[in-house]
């Protein structure tokens, strides 16, 4: 049996039933050894290195590996679930390589898709350049929606990756809410007490659907928990499947609503709606043109169905309501006072 170095991270990864939840719905599998195998054995064959260490692994919509290969090089294995189609990979990839050359705060890419597990594997290189910051400094922020509005503006130079709309969509205008993001949350099984956020959500929901606007790239999981910074200055973005293509208020919208929440605190503290004003405003000093009042209608309901998808998840987990402090359920009710 190999060893490796950094195996505990795997480990610890894995303890809780959630997480293996995850797991088998990611990978198909849920024994460390086994994956630690499965990951040497890729590395083998794909990058021409096998493993030495693993320096994290992180399990959400996808799970992420930051590894030591043997010849030195480190690079970040996210496997993505089945759901995942490799013609939308390759799309959110050729995005992300026209970005990265044009000196965007990406990493570079070096391998996939390719098959792994359950599913199929993207690899960048490693990048790490900064340090988590507070979404909630205005600098902070300040940069995460100048950063956004530069992704958005690049973006429009690439073409030829409609496949992007294979991934994650606004759900279409009979739906109100999209299959949930991970294994963790099903809508359907805890319904009850959930109606003041559905009812909030269609409110919401209908405002952006019934207002029309072309389709634009841009990045759906706007997050700090997704970046890193240097003098409070964004200095790398990551998940790169979360590309989506829809309308720039949507893009807008969901940033302005999530991009100070984490997930590596004891609550995620998401923005508060005066927060998301001036996020709004600072993507549109750094957009060059103000928003229309329609626009600006559009960009805060989406940001209040945003929240209350969050919220959505949050009661899926937590029926009971055992903790809301800091929450998205705890801020939805003041989102809702904007639209």
């Amino acid at each position: 049996m190999q060893t490796f170095s950094g195996t505990e991270k795997i480990s610890t990864a894995l303890y809780s039933r959630e997480s293996r939840t995850l797991a088998s719905s990611i990978i198909g599998k849920t024994y460390p050894q086994q994956l630690l195998e499965d990951l040497n054995s890729f590395c083998e064959r794909r990058l021409s290195s096998g493993l030495e260490e693993i320096l994290f692994c992180e399990l959400g919509v996808g799970a992420t590996f930051g590894l030591r290969l043997s010849n030195g090089g480190e690079v970040v294995l996210k496997a993505h679930p089945p759901g995942h189609s490799p013609d939308f990979l390759k799309a959110t990839r050729e995005v992300q390589r026209h970005l990265h050359r044009r000196g965007f705060p990406s990493p570079g890419l070096v391998l996939g898709p390719a098959l792994f597990g359950c599913g199929v594997a993207t690899v960048d290189e490693f990048l790490d350049e900064g340090e988590a910051a507070d979404g909630h400094d205005p600098a902070v922020s300040g940069s995460m929606a100048r950063t956004l509005a530069r992704l958005i503006e690049l973006a429009r130079q690439v073409s030829g990756v409609e496949a992007l709309s294979q991934g994650w969509n606004w759900p279409a205008r009979e739906n109100l809410w999209p299959a949930p993001h991970n294994a963790l949350f099903d809508f359907e099984a805890t319904a009850v007490g959930a109606g003041w956020i559905d009812e909030i959500a269609a409110e919401s929901k209908k405002l952006v659907d019934e207002f029309q606007a072309p389709r634009v790239i841009g990045h759906a999981d706007w997050s700090v928990d997704q970046m890193r910074f240097e003098d409070k200055t964004v200095s790398a973005v990551y998940d790169w499947d979360s590309l989506r293509w829809d309308k720039e208020v949507v893009f807008v919208g969901i940033a302005a609503s999530n991009f100070a929440a984490t997930w590596h605190g004891e609550t995620p503290n998401p923005p508060t709606p005066e927060e998301a004003r001036l996020f709004v405003a600072d993507f549109e000093a750094a957009r060059g043109e103000s928003f229309s009042e329609n626009e600006r209608r559009a960009i805060f309901a989406a940001a209040v169905y945003a929240v209350a998808y969050m919220a959505r998840c949050e009661h899926a987990v937590d029926p009971e309501r055992n903790d809301v402090r800091g929450s998205f359920r705890e801020t939805l009710p003041l989102y809702s006072e904007v639209i």
